[in-house]
C-alpha cells in the first residue's frame, strides 16, 4: 500500500500482462514493482500467482510467505501458499496454510476449496510421508525376531506417569520394539515427552494418536494449544512431524521375517452402536476440531489408511488403533458410549492386511479376545501409573507370546 507511481505503473502492467497469459512478462512486472515498494503485500502475492502459473512452485511459496509476514490476516496470502505448498508436493504445508487462512477469513470459498483439496492429497499414496514409510517399513526386515510389547493410555501428563517412564530400562529394550496404542498424553509437549522417553529405551517406537492425542485443550498454565493447531488435523500432523523428528513410525514396518507391525488410524462413528445407530446427544472429545465433523473424520482416518494397507508384510502381522474395530469388544456402562469407541470398517482394513493381532486402547479395559481368527487385545496403563508397572510382550523371538517384563 502507498506504493510509487512507478510501482502503481510497473503493477499494472504486471495485472495486464498476466490478464493476457503473459506470465513471464507478468513476473518481470511484478519483480520491478516489488524493488520499487518491498513492502507491498499484493505484489507479492501477485508474483506469486504468475510464478504458480510457470509451475515455479518454490518461488510461488516463498512470495506467497512474504505476503503472509506483511499482511498476517490476509485470506488470499495464506490462498496463495497453500497452493504453491500442495503442487510443489507438501501436502502437510498446504493444508497449514489453508487451515490458518480460514481463522482469518473463516468465509472465503477459495480457502476451504483449498483445504479440501490438501485433505483428499494427505491420503494419497504419492505424498512424500507415504515415500518416508516405505523406506522405513523395510529397514528392520533382515534382523532377528525381536520382542514386541503394546500398550495403550499411558496419559503422560497424569501423576506418576513420568516418574515411571523415566525409571524404564535404557538397555533392557534396546533390540525390542513398542506399540503405543493412543492416548499417551493431553497435549502435544505431554505426547513428545512420552515419545522420547520411549525412543530413549526401544529400537523401535510405533504410534497411532487417541481421541485424547488429538484434543486443542483451551490456553492454560502449560499450553496455548488453539494458538498452535488451526484444528485436529493440523495437530495431527503436527504429532507426524514430531515422529519424523524423534524416529517414531507411524508406518508399517516389517520387523524380522517372522513379524511386521501396522499402525491404523481410527476415529470413530455412532453407527458402531448396533443397539441404536442414530446419531446421540452426548458430545463426546469436546476439545477436538473437525473440519469435516466427527464422523467425516472416522471416514478420514480409514482413508488415511489405504496407502498403508498397499505396503506388502509377511509374517505374523500384528495390527493397532486406538478405537475399537468391533462391536463385541467391551466398553463402559455409560450412557451412548458405544456412539464414542470405534468403527467396524476399521476390522475389514486389519483382516484385509491378514493381521493375526490387533491391539487397540480407549476404553481402559484390558482384554485378551478372539473373533474369527485374530485376537484382540488392550493393554491400557491408565490415569496413574503405579511404580514398578512393567510393560507387556505380545511376539517373540518370532512367536506369539505374553508375558510381563
Amino acid at each position: 500500500a502507498g506504493a510509487s507511481p512507478a510501482a502503481a505503473a510497473a503493477k499494472q502492467r504486471g495485472n495486464a500482462a498476466f490478464a493476457a497469459g503473459d506470465n513471464e512478462a507478468a513476473l518481470s512486472a511484478y519483480t520491478e514493482a516489488i524493488a520499487l515498494a518491498p513492502h507491498d503485500e499484493a505484489l507479492y502475492s501477485n508474483r506469486s500467482a504468475a510464478n504458480a502459473r510457470l509451475g515455479r512452485w518454490a518461488a510461488a511459496l516463498e512470495d506467497g510467505k512474504r505476503a503472509i509476514s506483511l499482511r498476517p490476516g490476509w485470506g488470499k496470502a495464506y490462498s496463495r501458499a497453500g497452493l504453491a505448498a500442495l503442487s510443489g508436493g507438501d501436502e502437510e504445508g498446504a493444508y497449514w496454510y489453508f487451515a490458518n487462512g480460514l481463522r482469518r477469513e473463516p468465509q472465503s470459498p477459495e480457502l476451504a476449496k483449498g483445504r479440501e483439496g490438501a485433505i483428499a492429497a494427505l491420503c494419497s499414496a504419492s505424498t512424500a510421508r507415504h515415500k518416508r514409510r516405505l523406506e522405513r517399513a523395510a529397514m528392520d526386515a533382515s534382523r532377528p525376531p525381536a520382542r514386541i510389547f503394546a500398550v495403550s493410555d499411558v496419559h503422560y501428563d497424569h501423576p506418576g506417569a513420568h516418574e515411571w517412564g523415566r525409571s524404564l530400562s535404557g538397555e533392557l529394550y534396546r533390540d525390542d520394539a513398542i506399540i503405543l496404542a493412543g492416548d499417551i498424553g493431553d497435549t502435544y509437549d505431554a505426547v513428545r515427552l512420552c515419545l522420547r522417553q520411549f525412543r530413549r529405551c526401544f529400537r523401535r517406537v510405533f504410534y497411532v494418536p487417541g481421541n485424547h492425542d488429538m484434543w486443542i485443550r483451551p490456553k492454560g498454565q502449560h499450553s496455548d494449544e488453539p494458538a498452535r493447531f488451526a484444528d485436529s488435523v493440523a495437530k495431527l500432523l503436527a504429532l507426524w512431524q514430531l515422529c519424523d523428528e524423534l524416529a517414531v513410525d507411524t508406518g508399517p514396518a516389517q520387523l524380522s521375517t517372522a513379524a511386521a507391525v501396522l499402525p491404523l488410524e481410527s476415529w470413530y462413528t455412532h453407527h458402531f452402536d448396533h443397539f441404536d445407530p442414530r446419531p446421540g446427544t452426548v458430545k463426546f472429545d469436546k476439545h477436538c476440531v473437525w473440519p469435516m465433523g466427527y464422523d467425516g473424520a472416522c471416514r478420514f482416518m480409514l482413508r488415511l489408511n489405504e496407502p498403508k494397507l498397499a505396503i506388502p508384510l509377511r509374517g505374523d502381522v500384528i495390527t493397532c488403533s486406538h478405537f475399537l474395530p468391533r462391536q463385541e469388544l467391551p466398553i463402559p456402562k455409560m450412557h451412548e458410549m458405544a456412539k464414542g469407541v470405534g468403527t467396524v470398517e476399521l476390522d475389514r482394513q486389519l483382516r484385509s492386511a491378514g493381521s493375526k493381532l490387533h491391539i487397540f486402547g480407549h476404553t481402559h479395559i484390558n482384554s485378551i479376545v478372539e473373533y474369527d481368527g485374530v485376537r484382540y487385545m488392550q493393554n491400557a496403563l491408565g490415569y496413574g501409573i503405579a511404580p514398578g508397572q512393567k510393560l507387556t510382550v505380545v511376539h517373540d523371538k518370532g512367536l506369539f507370546r505374553e508375558y510381563l517384563a
